[in-house]
């Protein structure tokens, strides 16, 4: 294997005063792109001075960096370090060198990015919308679908806020790095859900009402055994499972519509009870909360704007929950 130095090529670099600067310039731009023309003309480089630039970045630091994928750049361990670094020291000298200007969200025409699932979209967009309708009309909103799991390149959430993709991710967001922020915003209990039509609430709803009936399972990775299923297999039982979908908001309203039940998240379904006509019964499996959690860079900490966001949507959560719990009717107050 041909090694990464040559006997007429500089040596590594062993001080970050040795590095031309503006290699971090191209470094962030790769990162973001993960491609030589594009990322060059993100930075107003040809194609040539980009790859040029990309073999120089590759000799200071004895490493690849970036090798070829399907139809991108694939950053290598070396090179995904390297680049969070970069991105993080690039954003940190431009708030140093940039003065600082206080956040006024009522003149405010900025524009934010936040991940989110289908769940958060449906249920605290909405509220969130109009709260910047009364105290932010300037500000506007863009909802990135937030997958969960991990790509080639690791997690993919902390890729998303490191390339600026999302400002900030709203969901039930596992384990992040330590450049990651992550709030707990609420914690909402398992319910069982049918169309009102299907059930008497003066039955009780028990273990063995759960399972006579036909269940909607919900899951962006079908072929995993749900906490539900695994649940159940520990006391020696098995649900039927009529159909499986990606999204809550897909199980409710099949839910309305045939004589199925599903299991949510108390916060998803309480804002539709009445309006799809549905009963919130008590599940009878072991509890299990169902987090919503808030994500952002450490790097943007000092973002009078992302703070001003973030207060928002914690009271948002906060309002919404007040109103999420059930009556005795087994309906959303």
């Amino acid at each position: 294997m041909q090694t990464m130095q040559r006997a007429n090529d500089p040596a590594p670099i062993r001080s970050i005063l040795a590095l031309d600067l503006n290699l971090l310039k191209a470094l962030n731009a790769l990162w973001q792109c993960r491609g030589i023309t594009a990322a060059g003309r993100m930075i107003g480089l040809s194609q040539p001075a980009m790859s040029h630039a990309l073999q120089r970045l590759r000799l200071a630091f004895a490493d690849q960096l970036f090798v070829r994928g399907r139809g991108v750049l694939v950053p290598t361990p070396r090179g995904t370090e390297l680049c969070q670094a970069a991105v993080a020291a690039l954003a940190g000298l431009e708030r140093a060198v940039l003065p600082a200007e206080p956040f006024r969200p009522e003149a405010s025409a900025r524009h934010f990015r936040i991940g989110m699932n289908d769940y958060v979209s449906a249920t605290l967009l909405p509220l969130i919308l109009r709260t910047l309708d009364r105290s932010a009309p300037g500000v506007s909103l863009e909802a990135i679908h937030l997958p969960r799991g991990e790509s080639q390149d690791g997690p993919i959430l902390p890729r998303l806020l490191d390339e600026g993709r999302a400002d900030m991710a709203l969901g039930q967001i596992d384990d992040v790095p330590p450049r990651c922020h992550r709030q707990r915003l609420r914690q909402d209990p398992h319910v069982c859900v049918l169309a009102r039509r299907c059930w008497d609430p003066k039955h009780r709803f028990d273990m063995a009402a759960f399972l006579a009936h036909r269940h909607i399972r919900i899951s962006s990775f079908p072929e995993r055994q749900s906490w539900m299923d695994q649940a159940l297999e520990a006391q020696g039982l098995s649900r039927r499972i009529a159909v499986t979908v990606p999204h809550f908001m897909a199980a409710l309203h099949l839910v309305a519509t045939t004589d199925l039940i599903t299991t949510l998240p108390l916060g998803a379904v309480a804002p539709f009870a009445k309006t799809l006509r549905l009963h919130i019964l008590p599940s009878p499996l072991p509890g299990r909360l169902h987090r919503l959690d808030m994500a952002w860079l450490k790097a943007v900490n000092a973002d009078a704007g992302l703070a001003w966001l973030r207060g928002i949507v914690a009271a948002t959560v906060l309002r919404a929950a007040a109103g999420a719990a059930p009556n005795s009717r087994g309906q959303a107050a």
